[in-house]
């Protein structure tokens, strides 16, 4: 009789043994899992992080480019409005040239 309780608490033995064996290779994966998922979100921060400062570096350049685009048409208008009077002083003076040579 004690053979036999014997080889029951020996395959008990062996079955949990195997159960703890198993187990711990699933939880050492799992620690595999858990170190990629670690990387996985490091460098998805890291990319959120420059994501966010290309965004303000964006705005800040882009308020820089809208100023001086202001100025710049500003300058042109200022070109525009110069340019407009030289051609209305070069008609005003080509009429009366041609005004005093007909006469």
């Amino acid at each position: 009789m004690s053979s036999l309780a014997n080889i029951i608490l020996f395959i008990a033995l062996v079955v949990t043994s195997a159960m703890v064996a198993l187990m711990y290779r699933k939880l050492k994966r799992l620690d595999q899992y858990h170190a990629d998922y670690q990387r996985i979100f490091d460098k998805t921060g890291a990319a959120l992080i420059g994501a966010q400062n290309a965004v303000a570096s964006f705005g800040s350049e882009g308020r820089e480019t809208l100023a001086l685009l202001g100025s710049r048409i500003e300058e042109a208008r200022e070109a525009a409005r110069q340019l407009e009077a030289l051609t209305h002083s070069a008609r005003e003076l080509s009429q009366s040239r041609s005004r005093s040579s007909s006469l």
